[in-house]
């Protein structure tokens, strides 16, 4: 073959290989965005609260590896709250706080059914997920009208990150709609490794001190039993205030929106 026809002949299976590699890669590919709710399970909250629930917003990416088998990055913004006037058996304490939430996380999910690939692949399925993320968050409490960082005043006289690593795992559903367009729901629990998204986790620091060094606030925040004893703390500092044995969760459900991005691509004319 002269040597002319053996360059020509090399170029046009590269321009078509890159192209059928495009349009593979393509198809593959999603983007969406989520709207749901968040909630949270700790010291403040030993049991979900509804009316605490709170919005939740977020965006993603998809690769889809195969019918079976995707990888999906996230950014959810969100609020946490509780209080113990919900629990009879915390309403003595009177601690509650709300905390925003930023969290960044990849999951790889397992589609229970071949989804939306291939010519033959279903248009439904549900599916697991399960990954690593990384949030952070930042607890205040309401005091005197005015919402206050409570990290600073050091309510138990620890030390801790406002961000931490998370492992979120869940379940949902996928419906794609049109070639284009799919529609999902989801539900993810976020086991966290702080227990402090609440401030709340070990014992009690002594208020009367935060008030002469850091003032009333610190003072009435660090034991807020004074609140609704006529202005006397009910814990002595270093009794219990919460349990360190175990950490804070959170939860997000959303529905979402997806679109598979030049679903089909058609290759340039080759000259």
């Amino acid at each position: 073959m002269p040597k002319i026809l053996r360059q020509i002949s090399q170029l046009v299976f590269i321009v078509v290989f890159a192209c059928k590699a495009q349009m593979v890669f393509a198809q593959r590919v999603e983007v969406g965005a989520t709207i749901g709710c968040a909630n949270y399970v700790g010291d403040v909250s030993p049991s979900l609260v509804l009316k605490e629930t709170k919005p939740a917003i977020g965006f993603f990416g998809r690769y889809n590896f195969s019918s079976s088998f995707a990888f999906t990055g996230s950014l959810f913004v969100t609020q946490i709250e509780g209080s113990d006037q919900n629990f009879a058996f915390n309403a003595p304490r009177n601690l509650s706080f709300r905390s925003n939430i930023t969290e960044v996380s990849g999951v790889f999910e397992f589609n229970y059914l071949k989804y939306a690939l291939g010519v033959r692949d279903q248009n439904f399925t549900s599916y697991l997920f399960l990954g690593l993320g990384m949030f952070s968050y930042n607890p205040q409490a309401n005091y005197d009208g005015s919402w206050i960082d409570l990290r600073p005043i050091r309510t138990e006289n620890k030390s801790y990150s406002t961000v931490s690593l998370a492992v979120p795992f869940g379940i949902g559903i996928k419906w794609r709609m049109s070639r284009h367009l799919a529609l999902e729901s989801s539900i993810g629990f976020r086991k966290t490794y702080t227990d402090y998204l609440d401030d709340v986790s070990s014992t009690y620091a002594d208020p009367v001190q935060k008030a002469q060094t850091m003032g009333t606030a610190a003072g009435v925040l660090t034991d807020r039993s004074s609140e609704i004893n006529n202005g006397t703390p009910q814990f002595k500092p270093g009794y219990r205030r919460g349990n360190a044995d175990f950490n804070d969760w959170y939860i997000i459900g959303g529905i979402s929106l997806s679109v598979r991005i030049f679903d089909r691509q058609k290759c340039a004319r080759f000259y």
